[in-house]
């Protein structure tokens, strides 16, 4: 019995402790260029959960490894890095394309080889395609048009607009359904103007606008032509109130168009107030301790994701692309964002969405639904 019990022991020391199962991640983002700081912090709520996490054992005995790449905010960028991960057979989900151009560049690609995706593209025609290997844990755009168009409406008083937009996928989607909204309202879009994304100088279209002068400006673009605008806009004298979609929820966009510049502008964003509730004010100091800085604008969601993925790991009946996707679209997660599940399509269930206002050169909160 002695010699059985040395044999047993002997094995066992020499197969050495059973190892956790581990997935690899793949996480696209713009990690450099304009929308770096978006991306990237992004990024990092996702690794602040999961590096905690992945100390712990992992979620149901799996860890989580991760291949994160640049797509630059660029299509063909993206589409690279999104064949880079089909081709690894390693990476079993995708946290992929904060830009809505990017990702409807990418997700017919992620869809050709089955591989999961949570997306944070919020053009609401992605998740009209049909395509059955993507979420998006974010609101659509849908709510950040309807916001300011109300706010316009209902507490300026605002009777007419002039809506520009960069021609890209997200800002020309969302500047009409800005105009959408307003129009519905009561209120009256006095034109329509477009400028190219690379545009630096804005004088003629201001000098058009100057004519018409509308109430309310509506810009549906990125940065930093965000804060280019805001600051030749106020330069030039135009005193419309100026709203802007959730690329100028960033610091930058304050110190690049200058705080005396974008007094009053408005930014409609997905993210809470990282006071808003204990578990969120938690979330924003935990980030602190961890990256000695504030949480971006979508850091909460990358840790909500994070939150989503250990719950989809729990209820998967294997690590494969298929079933990891099938439990993805059937998860119901409880995050520091609330109880959080999908529809048919993909969409969050409930995704809220918040109105800024910036005052005193700090962003303050002024409306939600």
């Amino acid at each position: 019995m002695k010699t059985l019990s040395a044999l047993l022991l002997s094995a066992a020391l020499l197969a050495g402790p059973v190892s956790a199962e581990q997935i690899t991640v793949g996480l696209a983002a713009p990690l450099s260029g304009a929308q770096a700081y978006f991306g990237s912090t992004w990024h990092n709520g996702f690794k602040l959960y999961w590096d905690t996490l992945n100390k712990e054992g992992g979620a149901n005995g799996i860890t989580v490894a991760y291949d994160q790449q640049d797509d630059k905010a660029d299509p063909r960028e993206g589409t690279l890095v999104a064949q880079m991960f089909c081709d690894d057979d390693d990476v079993k989900i995708g946290l992929v394309n904060f830009n809505s151009g990017v990702a409807q560049s990418t997700l017919p690609i992620y869809e050709d080889c089955d591989l999961p995706t949570m997306t944070f593209g919020s053009n609401p025609s992605l998740t009209q395609q049909g395509y059955k290997f993507m979420v998006r844990p974010v609101a659509n755009d849908y709510a950040g048009a309807l916001l300011p168009a109300r706010y316009a409406l209902k507490t300026l008083g605002a009777k007419t607009a002039v809506v520009v937009n960069d021609k890209q996928v997200f800002g020309q989607g969302i500047s009409e359904m800005f105009a959408k909204n307003f129009g519905e309202g009561g209120g009256k879009v006095l034109d329509t103007l477009s400028v190219a994304p690379t545009d630096v100088d804005f004088s003629a279209i201001l000098g058009q606008i100057s004519q018409l002068k509308p109430d309310v400006i509506y810009l549906g673009a990125v940065m930093p032509q965000l804060a280019l605008f805001a600051r030749q806009m106020h330069d030039q004298g135009v005193t419309a109130t100026l709203m802007v979609p959730d690329g100028g929820y960033t610091p930058d966009f304050i110190t690049q168009a200058g705080a005396a510049n974008v007094e009053g502008v408005t930014v409609a964003v997905q993210a809470p107030p990282m006071d808003a509730t204990p578990e969120i004010k938690k979330f924003a100091d935990l980030y602190r301790a961890a990256y000695g800085e504030d949480p971006g604008p979508y850091s909460i969601y990358g840790y909500v994701q994070g939150q989503i993925l250990a719950q989809v790991l729990k209820t998967a009946k294997d690590t494969s692309r298929e079933a990891l996707n099938t439990a993805l679209h059937n998860v119901v997660a409880e995050t520091v964002m609330g109880k959080l599940e999908f529809d048919a399509n993909g969409d969050l269930k409930v995704a809220p969405s918040f109105l800024y206002k910036v005052e005193d050169g700090k962003f303050v909160l002024i409306d939600q639904m």
